[in-house]
């Protein structure tokens, strides 16, 4: 019990801290990426300091972010309103050494922001949309709802090629750990070991048949 109620006055007390001075509400962030491409960087940020982020987060492609802390709002739309978002892709670097070496840039983008009511301010709703398009709601409600006040509506759906190419990937992992299963049941020389490999064939098999229906 007292573990709880601590939690809840910490709760309380970020709320507090999120609701902002001087005429302006404090909003949570949720990013939704509806594009194929993933981001490793994405924050929202005033015009006036647009490189300082007030809450960020990462997104893979085709998915949506958590509840990220938080954005400062005026109470009352203003007409002319903007927000900067920033964005980095995500890394292609398969081992630290690429890694080291890239040099991903950070991309900021003025975008505007639609208008709302103070009644309306529960997140700020980043969304990536294809082409590198952004853009950006005020809502209590989520995109799935149907008091949804913006133009994209719904959650991302994968598209065939993206889901052909998590189909690629997974298979060819399957396979090779197929195959170093058949390779130690072959070297193994106690029943038992021979016993446990043939397991853990049977299950990479029955994963690769259940992959069958590629996209």
């Amino acid at each position: 019990m007292i573990k709880r109620i601590v939690w809840i006055l910490w709760f309380c007390s970020a709320l507090s801290a999120c609701a902002g001075m001087g005429g302006q509400l404090g909003a949570s962030m949720t990013v939704v990426n509806y594009s194929g491409k993933g981001y490793a960087w994405v924050a929202v940020a005033q015009p006036t300091t647009p490189e300082q982020a007030e809450a960020a987060e990462m997104v893979k492609p085709y998915g949506a972010g958590g509840i990220m802390c938080c954005v400062n709002l005026p109470a009352k739309w203003q007409p002319g309103m903007q927000l900067v978002v920033q964005t980095k892709d995500e890394t292609k670097a398969k081992t630290a050494a690429e890694w080291s070496k890239e040099n991903i840039p950070l991309q900021l983008r003025t975008v505007s922001v639609p208008p709302y009511e103070a009644s309306d301010i529960g997140t700020v709703w980043v969304q990536l949309l294809p082409n590198d398009k952004v853009a950006l709601v005020v809502s209590r409600y989520d995109p799935s709802n149907v008091n949804w006040p913006g133009a994209v509506k719904g959650w991302p759906k994968p598209s065939v090629e993206y889901r052909r190419t998590l189909w690629d990937r997974d298979s060819d992992l399957l396979k090779k750990q197929l195959l170093k299963m058949q390779k130690a049941k072959e070297t193994a020389t106690q029943s038992e070991d021979k016993r446990g490999y043939q397991e853990a064939i049977d299950s990479i098999v029955w994963e690769l048949k259940l992959l069958g229906g590629r996209p």
